[in-house]
């Protein structure tokens, strides 16, 4: 499979970077073209005159420089310098004429940074439009920092989830990884000033049985055996706490696709994993065939 990986000029894209050559090195399958997108070419002076041509060159050698700081030059089929209006724009139709599988981001906040703005503009944008999985990373990851173990999908059994499921299946094949699902649920805690310590150990047991069954009849429903780890707490956090106790390679999730209205009211999973987890995390979009919920 293609990936197209989104190449900043200021040093965000440098974990894409080394997790694209990760994934090829582990791979061989997967192939990377960089694609830095030129959103505004400068205007004409009377005074300095800076031909456009040479401004299209000059932030082309800066994009190879960027690939050549992590030592991942010869992973890269290509890499290129494009124009567009907007950088999701540029980077959505490179996905489409290079007719790559996905695309592989750099976020803006590093790993452990509880920054104002984590994910950035563009990844923001293409979250909300992406037609095809889309992997975020942290700036800052290294390839020691990811795990040796499992291809993690977060689900909640829904059928934006679909996507997601099948996604990981195939990338736990082509790394020979085993693949483990992160079911959430909602343990009722107001119950434990209620129940005895016994008693309460009880239910939970029972609600972690009862919810492992249903995610692993779920994946056979849809063609998967996997290996289930119940998620219980703060959903966000808990998911990539669990991922990153796995020593889970990545995260997947599916995609909601939220309107602008709905995010008011309600938070994507896929977009606060990718903004938060110390792990890439990849956001899906479920299959075309797939009824919403």
């Amino acid at each position: 499979m293609r990936w197209i990986v989104g190449l900043d000029l200021r040093g965000l894209s440098q974990g894409a970077v080394r997790f694209a050559q990760w994934l090829h090195e582990h791979a061989e399958t997967e192939h990377m073209v960089g694609v830095h997108v030129i959103e505004a070419y400068p205007e004409p002076n009377r005074d300095i005159e800076i031909p456009v041509e040479s401004f299209r060159e000059w932030l082309q050698a800066a994009a190879e420089k960027e690939v050549a700081k992590v030592g991942a030059t010869e992973v890269f089929e290509d890499i290129d310098s494009i124009r567009a209006t907007a950088a999701e724009e540029g980077l959505a139709l490179a996905v489409e004429e290079r007719q790559a599988f996905g695309l592989i981001l750099g976020r803006k906040a590093p790993r452990g940074q509880d920054a104002l703005v984590r994910l950035g503009r563009v990844a923001r944008r293409l979250i909300r439009r992406a037609e095809t999985p889309l992997m975020i990373v942290p700036p800052d990851l290294r390839s020691q920092d990811i795990g040796d173990g499992p291809v993690a999908v977060a689900t909640d059994l829904g059928a934006d989830a679909v996507g997601a499921l099948k996604f990981g299946k195939a990338m736990a094949d082509a790394l020979g990884r085993e693949l483990v699902l992160l079911h959430g649920i909602r343990v009722p805690h107001l119950l434990d000033q209620y129940l005895p310590a016994d008693a309460w150990s009880v239910v939970q047991t029972s609600m972690d049985k009862e919810g492992g069954a249903a995610a692993q009849a779920w994946a056979a429903k849809h063609g998967v055996e996997a290996r289930v780890h119940i998620v219980d707490g703060p959903l966000v956090r808990g998911l990539w706490m669990a991922a990153f106790r796995e020593r889970a390679c990545m995260v997947v999730a599916g995609s909601r696709r939220l309107s602008l209205l709905d995010r008011i009211f309600a938070s994507s999973v896929g977009s606060e994993l990718a903004a938060s987890s110390p792990l890439p995390v990849a956001i899906v979009p479920p299959p075309a065939e797939s009824p919403a919920e």
